[in-house]
């Protein structure tokens, strides 16, 4: 398609400005990117200001941003604008779409200056998750195991039911859940036993003992319907389509609201989510509740959790590198890292933070502790560039038909074959 002269001009004239923009940046003010829910909005907002209390003259401007699928493709469109934002808030779900060029500074040479922080202080998982070619990309901020359970405690005491513990396996959590839902004789729900965030389809794979590819790192396969990964995505599916423990998207609406909604309320016995819900939760006053660790299928000698976690990054071409930098080491570091902790919204990135109390504050949930095990077993999204094409034009489509109430098929054939067009996807055969 030809262009007229006057958008070409129109064109040119913003790349001036945005080159303009970037080279003749305020040294002292830094442009910071994040997302966050209302309490870590707050929390984070807080932070900043006691960095430019601490740092005269300096100003950081919060842009907050959605933390949906276009959080990556807005930096992405920025970066190739040159209006990328300085400091930028970051996860393992994100980071692989800007981790493919020179877009990110190599955090390394910085880091290993610095009289403060190490590498080492930090989870082995977390470090090598934010690494590319040798460079570490992110400061690790939290390691965020997406393996709570957060149970009513007084639906459980009113059932007879005996609570969770740490080493309890799929069937236990049927068994209990079973239990835990009621159902009017038109089966429309009054109380459910499990349910997800979201479709947490992922938690099952791993805990079973399976993996979504053959290597997370140099991947040449995808083994999602291959056993023992197709074992946890079809135990789901039994909870959700035949046993009716889980909550349809008819169901929820009949609940007035989603699975937290549902647990808010103490219409729903059991949530799986991460540790970030703590915040809200703590605000219950209607019930008593704790948490334990995602169960694991039986006779997995050493199960392991689906996992997340998020840092602080800086572009490569700041003007202001030292400036960035300290912000980055403030919102990722110690003070950071406490402050987070402190509200219960996350579990430090930094091991010795996560092992003392500053973390293990003896508050609500009382089972805190069992996230140091998650975090020592966790496993993050494939650090695989395409994972997320995959997920939007191979994964969702293909899947998403065998979670919609009513679903009549097979729903391992489905698997087998949204396997088959990823492979024939992205690893064609030579």
């Amino acid at each position: 398609m030809r262009r007229s002269n006057k958008g070409l001009a129109a064109l040119l004239l913003g790349a001036v400005l945005a080159a303009g923009c970037k080279h003749g940046a305020d040294p002292n003010t830094i442009r910071f990117r994040y997302w966050g829910d209302t309490e870590e909005v707050k929390i984070i907002e807080g932070l900043l200001k006691d960095f430019e209390a601490a740092n005269p003259g300096v100003t950081v401007k919060p842009e907050r941003k959605n933390a949906d699928s276009t959080y990556a493709d807005v930096l992405l469109q920025e970066f190739a604008a040159g209006t990328a934002p300085d400091v930028i808030f970051v996860s393992t779900d994100n980071v692989d779409l800007l981790s493919g060029s020179d877009k990110l500074a190599d955090l390394n040479p910085i880091l290993a200056k610095d009289p403060d922080l190490k590498a080492t202080d930090y989870y082995p998982a977390m470090i090598q998750r934010f690494s590319k070619d040798g460079k570490l990309l992110v400061l690790p901020r939290d390691v965020a195991p997406i393996a709570c359970v957060y149970y009513n405690k007084d639906l459980f005491d009113k059932a007879k039911v005996a609570y969770p513990k740490d080493d309890w396996t799929w069937d236990d959590l049927r068994a209990k859940a079973l239990k835990l839902t009621i159902r009017d004789k038109d089966g429309s729900p009054k109380q459910l036993g499990f349910a997800d965030d979201w479709n947490l389809a992922d938690a099952w794979i791993v805990s079973g003992g399976g993996k979504h590819m053959d290597d997370f790192y140099n991947p040449t396969k995808f083994t999602f319907a291959d056993e023992p990964a197709i074992d946890g995505i079809l135990f789901r599916w039994k909870l959700l389509q035949e046993d009716g423990v889980m909550p349809s998207s008819s169901d929820n609406q009949a609940l007035n609201g989603g699975a937290m909604a549902s647990f808010l309320n103490g219409n729903l016995a059991m949530f799986h989510s991460g540790l970030w819900k703590t915040p809200s939760f703590r605000k219950i006053k209607d019930f008593k509740w704790d948490v334990a660790i995602f169960p694991h299928k039986a006779g997995v000698k050493k199960p392991m959790y689906w996992a997340g976690g998020s840092g602080y990054t800086m572009r490569a071409d700041v003007v202001n590198p030292d400036l960035c930098w300290k912000l980055v080491k403030f919102m990722a570091g110690k003070e950071g890292q406490t402050r987070i902790a402190a509200t219960g919204l996350a579990q430090p990135a930094l091991r010795a933070l996560a092992e003392s109390p500053v973390f293990l504050d003896g508050q609500d949930p009382q089972n805190k502790k069992m996230l140091l095990v998650a975090a020592e077993n966790g496993i993050a999204s494939p650090a695989w560039r395409p994972w997320v094409e995959f997920l939007r034009s191979v994964w969702g489509p293909g899947t998403d038909p065998i979670w919609i109430k009513g679903f009549k098929g097979d729903p391992a054939a489905v698997l087998k074959e949204t396997q088959q067009k990823a492979n024939d996807k992205f690893f064609p055969a030579k």
